[in-house]
């Protein structure tokens, strides 16, 4: 389906463009400029799933073929866990999902890159015109995998993939469905 991939790319250019903004910048949380801060609290999406804290006793598992990169990373900063991060990057997803199809482009716009934003936005504003709704229901979230690991000038950029179950349903302002199936 067109929607599923426009959706894992627009998610893939996100990640990219958030880390290229916040990894590296700060050195942890110090209480100051919270109001001006890119920075967006996932905690609530973290309890929901259950994911716990790793502590630093635990060995991540790294695959072999990104591991130079964490490397790499971890000597940006030495704080980064490639757990933390998945996690973060799977709310993220979530939040960034959910809200596109309500048409909450306000709340996900300091998640997204100028561009990507754009695109939302004209998606949404088409969408609009036509007198349509997206009703998207994520069932799952199949499976992430880190497919590239970086440093570039000073900034780490991940490749994260997302396969994911959903079911994208577009009605009619009548509530007609126009596209999609709800039973599937």
């Amino acid at each position: 389906m067109p929607l599923d991939l426009l959706v894992l790319a627009i998610i893939a250019g996100f990640i990219l463009y958030r880390l290229y903004l916040i990894l590296g910048q700060r050195t942890g949380y110090d209480g100051s400029d919270q109001e001006e801060s890119n920075i967006i609290s996932l905690d609530a999406e973290r309890e929901k799933h259950h994911m716990k804290d790793s502590t630093k006793s635990q060995i991540e598992e790294i695959p072999p073929f990104i591991r130079p990169g964490i490397q790499e990373i971890t000597k940006v900063d030495p704080e980064f866990s490639l757990k933390s991060f998945m996690e973060g990057a799977t709310a993220a997803f979530e939040i960034i999902i959910g809200n596109y199809a309500k048409g909450n482009l306000k709340k996900i716009e300091r998640l997204l890159s100028p561009e990507l934003f754009t695109e939302f936005k004209a998606a949404l504003e088409e969408r609009q015109q036509q007198g349509h709704t997206l009703e998207n229901t994520l069932i799952r979230i199949e499976n992430v995998d880190v497919q590239e690991a970086q440093v570039v000038r000073n900034v780490a950029r991940l490749k994260v993939k997302f396969t994911s179950e959903q079911v994208p349903v577009v009605k009619d302002k009548n509530g007609t469905i126009v596209e999609g199936n709800p039973n599937k």
